[in-house]
Formats: structure tokens, C-alpha cells, sequence
């Protein structure tokens, strides 16, 4: 799998220097490249005698056999809500608009203003979502894969647990981390936490090899892959001192610690060097007067104890209970083993503890994955006890099974549209939120309206992705572009514009589209993301 996640990170990179130089003519190309070589290397790692030998070893325990039918289960779910319309919020925002943008300008830029402020971020995985949308614009090729990410987060987290735990024991700890909810709702948007996640995983479970071993190529490929983590989301930065702090501990040299730190950061470097070049500031908006209040830090001890509290009891999205139920059992164990020998066991808890401590500050569950699928494996890994280990299994297959029935429910929307008995067109329509910055065509007659060769300035408005014709958002509109229509989502037309040729109305989209017909003057508005 390393081989693996190192390929999407190099794909990832050519798709962004493609950008950077205006050729996603060639996205057809890569493509193709992208999906042979992934066959080559699933023939070259001899995939099919990997799955074989597993399910030979599975037949062998039924309680391992009916974790995985389980497991299989929340997949097949899952997959019914990656094949439907995106409705996620991000997803909508950002993390597919700002591809498609790219795609329509033929270019990766710096898009200015305070709707897409994200935009200089390191975006690795949106770089993959930009590849699917060369070939699906519905977006859901980039869900799918989301989707998939999710499953390699699985199999990572299993290839880690069998370094010290039997079959059945990774299959709990994975299905304990899969069919938390938050899984199941990531697992059919096209956000990019489960990317992280894997990159994550795969560079705690090389780390443990490097312990094993003492080879730099394998700590090389542990601080890479934390490195792509990085360049998918920031937050990844939280886990590189837990790594640099254990280097250190147990090597007790200075220069394995700077070689962890050099290329952990030179993964992510090019995307920091594309934000200084156009703020000055090489993690724009972090540090910056764009980001709003609750993007902020404090050190008050007591808040983060509280946080972490509700990031595990209140949370959107919840998280397992085991995890919260065996945690001060978790907590005993170790005080009551201060000897642990195990120095997989004691890099476990320190890196999910501490890390979970931290990040639960933010009380977003999709923050804290990484740590959950060590913390999933240290659960499993301490509580060998006869009566809590079985209670443990009981619990977590329980759980499991109300997951799987409520994200049934929760996905059963979207049959109508995969089997087709219903029209996308429809479904988004009565599914989208336009109060909440939801732009769309829901009766398709902005479509006949604006040609392909039109381009439409938006004027409000703040989820732009179905909007299906050339458009540039008043938040980077550049003074002297010309523009055939104006359209305003859900605000009222500003007062020097106010003798525009009103050509269409749609009270519950919200939308409203005038003639324009001339550029952009000299004077801006000021767009602010707090409408939404």
C-alpha cells in the first residue's frame, strides 16, 4: 500500500503542475496513465493472491468472518451515498468549485477574496477530484474517490494491526473505526479527511517499521507519507512533533530528527511557496484577519478538556461510543502496565491521546480521524481481558449494526436517482438549500439563456458548483472583464445597477439574472463570507 499512496501523491503533483503552466489539455492523458498504472501495480503487488490468502484465513474463524460481513456491509451503504448528488456544504464551497474553476480557466491561480480564501491551501486530493472532473462533471467520480479512501483507510488500518494483533482483532479494530457515522458521512461526500487519514495511517505504520528496522529509506517514506498528509490538510502538522519527539527518544539523534522535519516538509513545500508568491504568507489564511473567530487558538487547559469531552459526547456527526466507554479503562491499563513492553502499544496511546487532546479543541470529529484509527487499534490491543474482550466485540458489532440501519436510511434518498427512477435535476431542486448560498439552475432556463462563449458575473451567492456556465464570483473579479449577465443569489440588486434588464426570476432558488452586456468597472464590492 505504500507504493500506492505514494502514487497518488505523485499523480496529485502533476496535476498541479499541469495547472501551474495552463495544460489540462492533457488531462486525457493522464487519465489513462493514472488508471493503467494502478492496474500494473495491483498486478505487480499480486492483488488477487493477497485477497485469496485473506479469505482462506478468514473461513477459518467465524467471528473474524461475520467482522467482515459487517464491514462489507457498511461499504455496500456507503457506496449508495458516494453514487448520489453531492449536497455537502465544503464540497460545494470549495473543494470541487475551486477544480472546476480551475478547469474552465485552464489554470491553477490565486483566486482573491473572501468567499475562496482556501484556495492557496495545499490541495493534493482536490488535485485528484480535478482529474475526475476532467472525465464526470456531476461530481460524483470525485465522490467515489472519497469513497475509496475511506476503504484504504481500512485496509491500512488492518495491514498495521497485524503487526500485533490476529486477524479478528484488526477486523474489530477497523470495523470499530469504519462504522463510526462520521465514516459512513464522509465516505459519500467528496471532502478529503479520509485522504488524510489514509497518508496518515500509511506513515505511522512505516514509522513502525523504521523502529523495527532502523532503515532511513523506510523513515524517508514515513515523513513523505506524513508529508502528504500535510499537503491534504494542514491539521496533519499536529502529528509531526508526536513523530519528531518519539525519532528522538528512541534514537537519540538530533539529525534523524532533522531529516524527518526536511522531508515531511518539502512534500507540501511547493504549494507553501504558491501562497507566499501571492500573499506573502506561505499558509494563507491561517495567520491571517481572514479566517473568523473559531478558526482561532487558545492555551486555556480547561477548554481543551472540555473540548475533547464534547468532541467524543455532542458531536454532529458522533463518533463511537466504545472509544469514549473504554477510554478510562485505556487510561487505567496503562498506569496499572507502566512496563508495557509492547513499544507499538506506548507509541499508540501517546500518538491518539495527545494528538485527540489537541485537535478536539476545534470540536470537528472529522479532525480527529488519524488518531481514532490508532486509538481503534490501541483499544483492541489493551483490552484482552476474557470478559471485557468479549464485551468489546459484542459492543462494537452492536454499534455497528445501528450505524449501518441509520446511514441506510439517512442514503436511502439517493436509489431513486442511481436506479434512475428519478432525475438528478429533480432531486438536487428539493434537496439543495438555497437560503444557505446555494446556487443552482434548477429549471434549466439559465442555461438556454447564457451561451458557451457568455460569461456570467455572480453576485451573492456562496456554493457555486452546479452552476453549468462560465461564471466568476464578485469575491475575484478582476475591473475591466467583460460580462454578458449579471446573476444575484438571494440579495438585493446594488443600487448603481439598478437599471438592468431583469430576464429571469426564480423565487425559491433565489435567483435573479440581468443583462449586462459591458466590463466590470474600476470599483469592487466587497464580498464578505459572513452572509453565510
Amino acid at each position: 500500500m505504500v507504493d500506492l499512496a505514494l502514487s497518488l501523491g505523485f499523480f496529485s503533483y502533476l496535476i498541479f503542475g499541469l495547472g501551474l503552466v495552463g495544460w489540462f489539455d492533457k488531462l486525457n492523458i493522464i487519465g489513462f496513465v493514472f488508471f493503467l498504472w494502478f492496474v500494473i501495480l495491483g498486478i505487480k503487488k499480486n492483488i488477487l493472491k493477497i485477497i485469496l490468502n485473506f479469505g482462506r484465513e478468514l473461513k477459518k474463524d467465524k467471528v473474524a468472518l461475520f467482522l467482515f460481513g459487517l464491514l462489507l456491509l457498511q461499504a455496500g451503504v456507503n457506496l449508495i451515498g458516494a453514487l448520489g448528488p453531492e449536497l455537502g456544504f465544503d464540497a460545494l464551497w470549495y473543494h470541487l468549485t475551486l477544480p472546476k474553476i480551475y478547469l474552465e480557466q485552464n489554470r491553477i491561480f490565486y483566486l482573491q477574496g473572501g468567499l475562496f480564501y482556501y484556495n492557496l491551501m495545499p490541495k493534493i486530493t482536490e488535485m485528484l477530484y480535478l482529474l475526475a472532473l476532467a472525465f464526470s462533471k456531476t461530481g460524483i467520480l470525485a465522490k467515489l474517490f472519497h469513497f475509496s479512501f475511506g476503504l484504504l483507510c481500512s485496509g491500512a488500518i488492518y495491514n498495521l494491526g497485524r503487526k500485533f494483533l490476529n486477524q479478528r482483532q484488526s477486523l474489530l479494530a477497523v470495523l470499530l473505526f469504519y462504522s463510526s457515522l462520521v465514516i459512513g458521512w464522509l465516505s459519500i461526500t467528496a471532502y478529503i479527511d479520509l485522504a488524510r487519514t489514509f497518508f496518515e495511517i500509511m506513515a505511522l505504520k512505516l514509522f513502525f517499521e523504521w523502529l523495527e528496522k532502523k532503515e532511513i529509506k523506510i523513515l524517508t517514506e514515513s515523513a513523505i507519507l506524513l508529508g502528504l498528509a500535510i499537503a491534504t490538510k494542514l491539521f496533519a502538522f499536529v502529528s509531526l512533533p508526536i513523530f519528531l519527539v518519539i525519532i528522538f527518544l528512541k534514537s537519540r539523534k538530533v539529525a534523524y530528527v532533522l531529516y524527518f522535519t526536511f522531508f515531511s516538509l518539502l512534500i507540501p513545500l511547493p504549494w507553501f511557496i504558491f501562497s507566499f508568491i501571492a500573499t506573502g504568507n506561505p499558509i494563507f489564511p491561517i495567520f491571517s484577519s481572514v479566517l473568523s473567530a473559531s478558526h482561532q487558538i487558545s492555551f486555556n487547559p480547561l477548554l481543551y478538556l472540555r473540548n475533547f469531552w464534547l468532541a467524543f459526547y455532542n458531536s454532529p456527526d458522533p463518533i463511537s461510543p466504545v472509544y469514549l466507554i473504554f477510554l478510562p479503562l485505556i487510561f487505567f491499563l496503562i498506569w496499572k502496565k507502566r512496563g508495557v513492553k509492547d513499544e507499538k502499544i506506548k507509541i499508540l496511546f501517546v500518538y491518539s491521546i495527545i494528538t485527540t487532546l489537541i485537535v478536539s479543541y476545534w470540536q470537528v470529529e472529522r479532525y480527529l480521524l488519524p488518531y481514532l484509527s490508532a486509538l481503534s487499534l490501541l483499544t483492541i490491543a489493551l483490552i484482552k481481558e476474557r470478559f471485557y474482550k468479549k464485551s468489546l466485540v459484542m459492543l462494537v458489532a452492536f454499534i455497528a449494526i445501528i450505524n449501518i440501519g441509520y446511514r441506510f436510511l439517512a442514503n436511502l434518498k439517493f436509489l431513486p436517482v442511481i436506479f434512475g427512477k428519478e432525475a438528478a435535476e429533480q432531486f438536487l431542486s428539493q434537496s439543495l438549500n438555497y437560503s444557505f448560498g446555494d446556487v443552482y439552475d434548477v429549471d434549466g432556463e439559465m442555461g438556454k439563456i447564457i451561451k458557451k462563449d457568455d460569461l456570467v458575473l455572480v453576485l451573492g451567492g456562496h456554493n457555486l458548483f452546479y452552476l453549468n456556465f462560465p461564471f466568476v464570483h464578485e469575491s475575484y473579479v478582476h475591473p475591466g472583464t467583460y460580462f454578458s449577465y449579471l446573476l444575484v443569489h438571494n440579495e438585493p440588486l446594488p443600487a448603481n445597477l439598478h437599471n438592468l434588464k431583469l430576464i429571469y426570476n426564480n423565487e425559491k432558488t433565489k435567483n435573479k439574472l440581468y443583462l449586462y452586456g459591458q466590463k466590470w468597472p474600476q470599483e469592487q464590492f466587497v464580498y464578505s463570507s459572513e452572509k453565510y
